[in-house]
């Protein structure tokens, strides 16, 4: 993982930050995505609830090969989940929840009703525009 900040007004001592990205290493994703697993990726543009934008992409990794209709419907599920946690936090909730959990295991427990998810991931996070 890494995090890149943007430095906002340094002072004589002090340097005020700002999220701007946050991704996983390639290396990361690849062990994850396995050959004869099905794999759902995810790329959306949400708001926040203090008007930050951010770009978010997730990968969801099946526990089988599935068809295109189920893989739809796992997409469409991300999406919704993504996008209302966006509206109900502020960025720096949203992010603390990407980066520690809480969002992977709520997609991954709500999208296994669907079909058997093994592993969901926030691959990377951009900001767009900052409120």
């Amino acid at each position: 993982m890494r995090i890149c900040l943007k430095t906002d007004k340094p002072q004589a001592n002090d340097v005020k930050t700002t999220f701007h990205s946050f991704f996983c290493l390639n290396e990361y994703i690849m062990r994850i995505a396995r050959k004869g697993l099905g794999k759902v990726d995810v790329f959306a543009d949400v708001e926040t609830k203090d008007k930050w934008k951010f770009q978010v992409s997730i990968i969801a990794v099946l526990n089988r090969r599935a068809n295109k209709e189920v893989k739809k419907k796992v997409w469409k599920f991300i999406n919704e989940v993504i996008a209302t946690k966006a509206k109900d936090l502020n960025h720096d909730e949203f992010v603390k929840a990407a980066m520690a959990g809480v969002l992977q295991m709520k997609i991954k427990k709500g999208g296994s009703k669907i079909y058997p998810i093994r592993f969901c991931e926030v691959s990377k996070i951009e900001t767009l525009k900052s409120g």
